[in-house]
């Protein structure tokens, strides 16, 4: 017996251990012993099966030799014509009795109890029958028997065959994983237009009898009153789905691109290096809000499946009914899981050409794309996008562009997304390129005349990928790119109607024109991302949206920074510049204190402490550049403020951090300045606004 689909793929932690505490007992050498296996997910339970196999077993007839410390593993795969386990063990034995013994007693994985579920109910009984027969069958075996079973025929046992279930020794539940789907061929998507499944043409689809129909629906039922136990840490994600019963194309981050970390040099004019701008990740809500027909239900109870219910139809209803709560909000660890294994059951009982199975495998590939982004775990976040990656391109498989253009259009979007969030953890360039391949080639399909919100909403998605992009080469031709695309998208977007969308677009184009005047026309570019940002806070008031005004702010604190230091020669502009960077970051600082004492506190995709360092670097500017004519009481004003600014950031962040030397570098220098500008009584003033705990350091310095 060979066991398949043994390719390496990553188990989850609380699996591996379970595999451990499977292997250690069935090496103990004891005798006459009943193990149970239960995993519902076949993929995994071949390479779990395979790997135990592989360290444990033996396919040949000579069994390992005496004190070798081997166990005698052997995997035989159930007769499912005429399942008599204890028979085929029996035949084994006699066939093989003239082996060497073993150091321990030869055990037997029984594999393919899963298959009986496609045969008749009185083949199903039969093999119950048999297993009631153990008391008779054990004691003359002299064997142990690993029994690999999936959750409706475990509960089945349980219940139907107490003999049996007396003799198990120990059970080992596995949890279910995403399978992994197969890898996508060279051939060209072939498949016909989505549609709703209806009973009927489900019918057509697969072709059972009415009794194993039944069956197979009795045993549908045991699973839906099961738990999954699962060990993701998931978080809530709201509403990444749309209505029509399918998850919404629209799994699309609507990214703001963020730089790095404030860099100014202490020593120098004042000038800001890499700054902060906001990340946004909020997937773009459906244009219509999802409907139902329980819109108040979210309960995840069991549905009612009707007992005429065909295997595809049962599982898809069992899948929507826990996508129906995951579109109410419940994105539960236990909802995304039975929503995953219902629609991969599903996939096995559909024909490879039916029309459902484009759209099945993109709610799949968009679960597994909510699922990369729960777990803290980066290998897992991998091994999920991955999966969702392969999801939606199967799916393009399953149809043509021109015969089913809208849902090729919403898959290719999808994919763009799910590159984007890959390229986050490797071949970053790579993932990035093909995320732009994916939304230009959505775009073809997306008639801005027909579909406006979705085409721009693309626009933005592909703006954003080219400005990450522009990050790792040719900045200049991604960054016009971006703002292209950025553009293209505010041609579609109302400013009244989708006036969040709007002004996040807005904010993103400013960001993209600031990063391209890092390049070349610095003065224009800066000009224009003013003007974008501030369209942006028509709309991201600190009323509707604190937090993302917030960011706005700052990013248009950064921009007037930089525009001033370009106008070194104009001090009239240069002061109203600075002035203006003054008010925008003050604001921005405001709106992020007053969040931090929300309950629970609420973040900002900015980093405040660099802020204040760069506001107090504004300050300072103030005070010490004669053009800027600040009179004495003034200048004092200034230096207070910045020294405030940077004490706030020295006093925010942990000791002997790289953050923290460098807002200890400035309050020095902001002390000295006091010493320069008003004597002793000026630098004792600056001390007295110092924290005790700080002076050790600064004392020495002065």
């Amino acid at each position: 017996m060979t066991v398949t689909d043994t390719v390496a793929h990553k188990i989850s932690s609380w699996n591996r251990q379970i595999y451990k505490r499977l292997k250690l007992a069935l090496s103990l050498g004891l005798r006459r012993q009943i193990f149970v296996a239960i995993c519902d997910d076949l993929s995994l339970r071949n390479r779990l099966a395979g790997k135990l196999h592989g360290e444990l077993g033996t396919t040949s007839a000579i069994a390992p030799p005496k004190g070798s410390g081997s166990t005698n593993l052997v995997s035989l795969n159930i007769n499912v014509n005429d399942p008599h386990p204890f028979a085929q063990i029996a035949a084994w034995l006699a066939q093989n009795r003239h082996s060497p013994i073993a150091t321990s007693p030869p055990c037997f994985q029984l594999l393919g109890v899963e298959r009986l579920t496609r045969q008749s109910p009185t083949v199903q009984q039969l093999f119950l029958r048999r297993l009631q027969s153990i008391e008779r069958y054990l004691p003359q075996l002299d064997a142990n028997v690993l029994l690999w079973l999936p959750r409706p025929w475990f509960h089945s046992i349980v219940q139907s065959v107490p003999e049996f279930w007396r003799w198990r020794t120990g059970v080992f539940e596995f949890e279910g994983e995403p399978t992994p789907l197969p890898p996508v061929g060279a051939t060209q998507p072939e498949a016909s237009p989505t549609a709703v499944m209806t009973q009927e043409t489900e019918e057509e689809e697969i072709e059972k009898t009415e009794e194993t129909e039944a069956s197979f629906q009795e045993t549908l039922q045991t699973v839906l009153t099961q738990e999954v136990d699962e060990t993701l840490d998931l978080q809530l994600f709201q509403n990444s789905v749309g209505n029509n019963g399918h998850f919404s194309e629209e799994v699309e981050p609507l990214i703001v691109p963020t730089n790095g970390k404030s860099n100014a040099n202490p020593n120098g004019k004042g000038k800001l290096g890499a700054v902060d701008f906001e990340m946004e990740e909020t997937p773009l809500p459906p244009q219509n809000p999802p409907t139902s027909q329980h819109p108040a239900d979210t309960s995840t109870e069991a549905p009612d499946l009707p007992q005429t219910a065909s295997p595809a139809e049962a599982y898809l209803q069992l899948g929507n009914h826990y996508r129906h709560a995951i579109e109410q909000g419940d994105t539960s660890e236990e909802n995304l899981a039975i929503a995953i294994q219902a629609y991969e059951q599903a996939l096995q009982w559909l024909d490879d050409t039916s029309p459902y199975v484009a759209d099945v495998l993109n709610d799949l590939g968009n679960l597994y794309w909510m699922l990369s982004r729960c777990p803290q775990d980066t290998g897992m976040r991998l091994s999920y996008l991955e999966q969702g990656i392969q999801a939606y391109q199967l799916a393009l498989t399953k149809l043509t562009a021109q015969d089913a253009p809208h849902t090729y259009a919403m898959i290719q979007n999808n994919l763009g997304a799910a590159y984007g969030d890959l390229a986050r953890y490797q071949d970053v360039a790579d993932n990035l390129e093909l995320s732009i391949r994916a939304y230009e080639e959505a775009l073809h399909y997306r008639n801005p005349e027909n579909d406006p919100l979705k085409y721009a909403s693309t626009q933005n998605n592909l703006g954003t990928a080219y400005w990450h992009l522009a990050q790792h080469h040719s900045p200049v031709n991604n960054l016009q790119a971006a703002i292209g695309a950025y553009a293209e998208a505010l041609c579609y977007y109302n400013s009244r109607s989708n006036a969040t969308n709007w002004a996040m677009i807005q904010n993103n184009l400013g960001t993209a024109y600031w990063n391209l005047a890092q390049y070349e026309q610095p003065e224009t570019w800066l000009e224009l991302a003013v003007i974008a940002y501030k369209d942006a806070l028509t709309y991201r008031t600190p009323e509707v949206s604190p937090a993302a005004c917030a960011a706005t702010q700052n990013n248009l604190g950064t921009a007037y920074w930089h525009l001033a230091d370009r106008c070194v020669e104009d001090s009239q502009r240069r002061a109203d510049y600075l002035r203006h960077c003054i008010a925008a970051y003050e604001v921005a600082i405001a709106l992020a204190e007053e969040l931090a004492q929300n309950h629970p506190p609420t973040s900002v995709n900015f980093d405040v402490i660099a802020t204040r360092n760069n506001l107090g670097l504004a300050h300072y500017q103030f005070a010490t550049e004669p053009s800027l004519g600040a009179g004495k009481e003034d200048q004092s004003h200034h230096l207070q403020t910045a020294l405030h600014q940077h004490v706030q950031a020295c006093t925010g962040v942990a000791a002997r951090s790289d953050v923290y030397q460098t807002s200890l570098d400035y309050i020095i220098k902001t002390i000295r300045t006091f010493y320069q500008e008003q004597g002793i009584s000026g630098q004792n003033l600056a001390l007295s606004k110092v924290p005790g705990q700080l002076l050790p350091e600064i004392l020495p310095r002065l």
